[in-house]
Formats: structure tokens, C-alpha cells, sequence
């Protein structure tokens, strides 16, 4: 049985080509995305890329690098760090996959405040364009 392990390359090569027509094919359609800037879980294929897509005009993928990973069945912890205008972040995306290497569960967290903040600012400004 394949494991986080085998399926996080096709995630991170869709990070570092910022080639996001990937995600079709790496997200379950019942896929669920929890994110920092929302309250309640974002339930679906379609939201789930929208608001993907929008992190990645947020998160300054120039400086963005993820840091550690950690691998345990079909989850994967991943520590990642960046810089939005002039602010750190840090923070973790934590996958759920399916047995199939399908993400089914994208949650993220973010730290400090003021990170979180700015990502919200961002965040809000890049769907409003989508």
C-alpha cells in the first residue's frame, strides 16, 4: 500500500512550477479545505482550488519553502515559511490522502497574529479577483 510518502512529490512539484492545472487531478471531489482566513471547513473540488489558487497569489511564492515534513500513513504534516510584505509567516499544511494519492482533507494553519492577519488581507483580495 502506497503512503503521504509516495504521493507528496506530485504536491510540491505543483507548489514549485506554481502550475496549478495539477490540482484537478491531485484533489477528491469531496475534498475538504480548512483555512486560517475562514471559519467553518470549505467542502468541494471547486472552492478547494479557488481558494488554493488565491493562496498562491498570497503567500509570496518566491520566498515560500517548506521547512520539515513529517509522514505517517496518508497524512502529511508539512512546516512551511515565507514573507508577505515584510511580515514572517510560518505555518503547516496538514493533507489527508486517499488510498489512491487524492488529497481529501487540506487544512492550514498559520502563525503569528499578524501573520494571519496580512494572509486574511491578501487572501480576501485574490478571491475578490478570482
Amino acid at each position: 500500500m502506497q503512503t503521504a510518502k509516495d504521493f507528496i512529490n506530485r504536491w510540491h512539484h505543483i507548489v514549485t512550477q506554481q502550475n496549478m492545472d495539477g490540482l484537478d487531478a491531485l484533489l477528491a471531489e469531496n475534498v475538504v479545505f480548512s483555512s486560517p482566513v475562514v471559519f467553518t471547513p470549505i467542502p468541494g473540488k471547486e472552492l478547494t482550488k479557488m481558494y488554493l489558487i488565491a493562496a498562491g497569489f498570497t503567500f509570496n511564492m518566491e520566498q515560500f519553502q517548506y521547512t520539515r515534513e513529517v509522514h505517517d500513513g496518508l497524512h502529511s504534516v508539512l512546516e512551511f515559511e515565507t514573507t508577505i510584505d515584510d511580515i514572517a509567516v510560518n505555518g503547516v499544511d496538514m493533507i489527508e490522502w486517499t488510498a489512491e494519492g487524492k488529497i481529501l482533507d487540506f487544512k492550514v494553519m498559520i502563525r503569528p497574529r499578524k501573520a494571519v492577519e496580512k494572509v486574511h488581507e491578501k487572501m480576501m483580495s485574490a478571491l475578490e479577483k478570482q
